[in-house]
């Protein structure tokens, strides 16, 4: 049985432009250099290829292209599934947590949770399951997440709040870290908004005002000015603010990693699924406003194609060395038998 991979945005922009088409209108070079022209495809091919429900050369190659994608990568998840470790989940816990009391902090500037993931050995992504506030106020408070290296807003929620009552917002939204630490701030405008008093965490004594593990260390914080790391003080609180975290493996962004080294196994089976419409929508021979299309030689070229990707992947599927972390079970190369659909 096979798996299919968690295919998401991400996966998908890496690959994004990763082969083009010579003299596309207004395409942009590819990012791996490599032409779908290199392996005997032309924008002439394509324009005769191209099937009714696309209006453009350009629509049509981008989007069996990105079927390509999908093709691809589902290939290389699946056939390392049995070294992806069984729990991607490493860490889960909540942040904020309310405690029953009736002491109000004043609130001023933004305030809330930063938490600072040290993902630099492995692939991981971190998601935010809820959001929960609990502050004297009735109405709308926005919940804003940052990234305090570059300054950047990634999400803004709107809840709306009772006074004295916990307000929540499944977020359900992932953060992916590429192997990179992730700095991030979850917190409001707590001017005129005051907030119930809560700790980090529960427990907590002798002044301290953190919390951390192997793979996450969180401080309640106000931020003042831009929203980069430096312009945060701690508190010891975080102005009633509470979060659900997960961290786990992020397997395609790994793969993601690797997509330059990928660019030539895509454009053959780009160039096969293009054939294989042409092949599909053509009995005999036809003429085109390019040139004569003959099923007879669509099926050979098909076949080249499925050949080459099928040599060209096996090869760097024989030959990938794994990650040694946790992650995944052994970093040694791969060796036994290839068998591709």
């Amino acid at each position: 049985m096979t798996i299919a991979p968690p295919f998401n945005h991400i996966s998908m922009e890496c690959f994004k432009d990763l082969i083009q088409v010579r003299d596309l209108c207004n395409a942009p070079a590819p990012k791996s250099s490599i032409y779908i022209d290199d392996v005997g495809v032309s924008l002439a091919d394509i324009e005769s290829f191209i099937t009714a429900q696309y209006s453009t050369a350009a629509e049509y190659f981008e989007a069996r292209s990105e079927h390509a994608v999908r093709e691809m990568t589902n290939t290389i998840y699946n056939y390392f599934q049995g070294n992806y470790n069984a729990s991607s989940l490493v860490d889960s816990h909540r942040l904020g947590v309310y405690n029953g009391t009736q002491t109000l902090k004043t609130g001023a500037n933004y305030r809330g949770i930063q938490m600072v993931f040290n993902q630099s050995d492995t692939f991981f992504n971190v998601s935010i399951g809820e959001i929960s506030l609990l502050v004297d106020y009735n109405g709308t408070v926005t919940v804003e997440v940052w990234d305090l290296l570059q300054n950047k807003q990634l999400d803004a929620i709107n809840i709306i709040t009772t006074a004295g009552q916990i307000s929540t917002f499944y977020l359900q939204k992932q953060y992916a870290s590429a192997k990179q630490p992730l700095n991030l701030f979850i917190g409001y405008d707590s001017t005129l908004i005051d907030s119930y008093t809560t700790p980090i965490k529960s427990g907590l004594c002798c002044g301290k005002v953190s919390c951390s593990n192997s793979y996450v260390s969180a401080y309640g914080v106000e931020v003042i000015g831009t929203f980069y790391d430096s312009n945060t003080t701690a508190l010891n609180h975080t102005s009633g603010l509470s979060v659900v975290y997960d961290v786990a493996c992020d397997h395609m962004s790994w793969l993601c990693s690797h997509a330059a080294n990928l660019a030539l196994p895509l454009a053959y089976k780009t160039a096969e699924i293009l054939v294989a419409d042409a092949a599909y929508n053509t009995s005999g021979e036809r003429a085109t406003n390019h040139h004569t299309i003959n099923i007879d030689q669509l099926k050979e070229r098909h076949s080249f194609y499925v050949s080459k990707y099928k040599e060209i992947m096996s090869n760097w599927l024989g030959n990938m060395q794994l990650p040694n972390n946790r992650c995944f079970q052994c970093n040694t190369p791969i060796r036994h038998k290839i068998t591709l659909p």
